[in-house]
């Protein structure tokens, strides 16, 4: 294995821990001698929406884009927030049949021009991960180039862990000013005309279930049981004549962008 690209970027990530370069120089480590055409960067919680941290050589319209709808779609934030597991994680060991039929890959990578991609997985404080993706536009990740970033995988965390660490408990990733590259995070909100048929309690727990809440931590934040929200969750979709939480997140988007292209 050739070493020699990687030991300037690695030296720069060690010296950059704990400052506002660390995630760049981190980006730049991780891609050294893997080939690849553009970078997202992208904070996942167990509980609430995706944030956007940055990107290289990305659309910014694509950004808006996933964060207004496809990050429902996105099968690494469904993975997090199932299994809360860290590492390296390559787009194909999560795009099963009903993956690659669906939004994210039919749509979001299709009009990103994205062909395939790779996340590293890094704990970020609490219940959330950092994802550096790199992707690609025209060829395959080798299963060569999947094991070296596996291989090197203790090393990235490690320096991951010790820039938190530096930073202190008081740090938020997300507190940082934005800029180029970077977008805020944009929480769904229900407007009034949309799903009249709903009770206050049922449109409270809506709002959760867009907001990226599971099961568990709605019961939490409602003061009810598991099984009651469950069983709200049937006569919701009950009265909106679906039967996924897909299909709730579509009617919610499709009325966002009815309101925003109406007269």
């Amino acid at each position: 294995m050739r070493m020699g690209n990687i030991w300037a970027p690695l030296a720069k990530a060690i010296a950059a821990t704990g400052t506002d370069r660390h995630v760049d120089c981190l980006i730049d480590l991780i891609g050294a001698d893997i080939e690849h055409d553009l970078v997202t960067v992208t904070r996942y919680s167990a509980t609430q929406t995706p944030e956007f941290v940055k990107h290289r050589r990305f659309s910014d319209e694509m950004v808006q884009r996933y964060l207004a709808s496809y990050y429902v779609f996105d099968p690494f934030y469904a993975s997090w927030r199932r299994e809360r597991r860290l590492g390296i994680m390559p787009l194909k060991r999560l795009a099963d049949d009903e993956a690659k039929r669906g939004q994210y890959i039919a749509g979001f990578l299709a009009q990103s021009e994205i062909c395939d991609e790779v996340g590293i997985m890094l704990a970020d404080g609490g219940d959330w991960c950092l994802g550096i993706f790199l992707d690609r536009s025209s060829a395959a990740f080798k299963d060569s180039e999947i094991a070296r970033l596996e291989e090197r995988l203790p090393v990235f965390a490690a320096l991951h862990a010790l820039d938190i660490t530096a930073r202190g408990n008081e740090f938020s990733r997300t507190s940082m000013p934005t800029g180029p590259g970077a977008s805020p995070q944009q929480k769904p909100s229900i407007p009034a005309s949309l799903w009249p048929e709903l009770s206050q309690r049922e449109r409270e727990l809506v709002q959760l279930v867009l907001a990226g809440h599971p099961t568990a931590s709605i019961a939490e934040r409602l003061g009810i049981a598991v099984g009651t929200v469950k069983n709200h969750r049937r006569r919701i979709y009950e009265k909106l004549d679906i039967t996924t939480e897909r299909e709730l997140f579509l009617q919610f988007f499709q009325s966002r962008a009815s309101r925003l292209n109406g007269p």
